[in-house]
This record gives structure tokens, sequence and C-alpha cells, in this order.
């Protein structure tokens, strides 16, 4: 079995703006995600960082080249096994949090297992395993406007490993907290991979290099 867990060879995408500007918003880029291992990306607004978290997740598809996942090119497969691939193998994390705000923490957490055929007593076992290794057990019954940022990401965390992911995508993870809380999250993020659960990072912030096993800067769709 290969140490890598997702790969993008000549990874290139293009948009039009307007009636006739292309936008090279990723270009000829090259990128090996291992398993088991937090992956950074950092780079200013505007510089793809977003739309190579979209094409390798298969969200989008690329312009050129390819998204190797064991063995296969992922951007060669329809909708349908993309949606059941980022159901069975992908979590998500945001910068805003992306919470239900008429659902308690633990619901928040339970809600991506619904579609899977998962029993729900499983899945109520998963959501407080979860809460428990977040520090927020405490915290079961409440609402995203009852919790802190530092909290409403922790609940983000969790909600993004309940389906046991391969791999999580991150997209400014820390982006609306303080040091400390970045901090904090960070750390919980990097401990997952102890548990064979690959992360890429998007990210503009420079600092958070120190937590991950490998890094690189996107500037202008390339990488630097």
């Amino acid at each position: 079995m290969s140490d890598i867990l997702i790969e993008a060879r000549n990874l290139s995408k293009e948009y039009i703006r307007g009636k006739q500007e292309v936008v090279m918003a990723l270009n000829a880029i090259d990128l090996q995600i291992p398993r088991a291992k937090m992956v950074l990306v950092t780079g200013p607004s505007g510089s793809g960082k977003s739309t190579l978290l979209n094409v390798l997740s298969g969200l989008d598809m690329p312009t050129e080249g390819k998204v190797i996942y064991e063995d296969e090119n992922i951007a060669d497969w329809e909708e349908e096994r993309l949606s059941k691939f980022r159901q069975e193998n992908v979590g998500f994390i945001f910068q805003n949090w992306e919470l239900i705000r008429t659902q308690t923490a633990l619901e928040n957490i339970e809600c991506p297992l619904y579609p899977r055929k998962i029993k729900s007593k499983e899945i109520r076992m998963r959501a407080i395993s979860l809460l428990k290794q977040v520090g927020l057990w405490d915290k079961v019954d409440n609402y995203p406007d009852e919790l802190s940022g530092g909290e409403q990401q922790r609940i983000g965390i969790a909600r993004a490993l309940v389906g046991k992911p391969r791999i999580i995508f991150a997209d400014e993870p820390t982006g609306n907290l303080d040091t400390d809380n970045a901090a904090s999250i960070m750390r919980l993020l990097k401990s997952f991979t102890k548990r064979d659960t690959s992360i890429l990072v998007v990210t503009h912030n420079e600092d958070l290099k120190r937590y991950a096993d490998a890094s690189h800067q996107l500037s202008n769709g390339r990488f630097v």
C-alpha cells in the first residue's frame, strides 16, 4: 500500500470571468498528501487555496491534470460515485463553522451520518465519544449560539470526524479564532493524524506551519 493517500498531478483549474477573461485559479500543481500526516498550504486570499480543496475533494473538476486516490483518477468519476466517495472518506472543516443553529452540539455532530446506513445507536455512540474527545461533554445540549467561537470550531471538528474519514479538508480552520484558541484547534487536529487520518489545511496564517508535517506556499495558483 502506498504511503500517499491523495496526489495531485499537473493540476490546473480555469474559470471564465465575464465574457472573455480567463482566470487560472490553479496552474500545474503537483501535491502529495501522505497517510496520517498533516499538510499545510498557505497563501493570501485569491491565491487558489479554496479551489485546491474543492478540486481535491471532487467538489469541482480540474481543467487539466489528475487527482489520484488509491490508483484511480477521481476526475474521471461520475457525480454519484464522487458523492459516495466524499460521504465515506472525506470530512470538511470550515472557517465559519457552518453549524446548524437549531440543533444541539450533539445533534450537529450526528447529522452527517443520517444519510448513511448506520444504526441510530451507533450514530449516538460515535457523537458522544467525539464530544468527549474534543473536551465539550458538558456542552452536549447547548446550541451553537450558546458556545464560544473556539467551542463551535471543536464541534465542527467532531462533526468532520464522525464519519471516520480518511482525509479532512480544513479551509481556514482558525481564521476566526484568537491566538490561544487557534493553537488549541491545531493541536487537536494534529492529534487525529495518530488515528490514520490525513489532514490538508489551507490558511493565510504562516504561523501554523509548525504544526504541519509538510507545508507549501501558494501564490497566483502556483506553488512557490
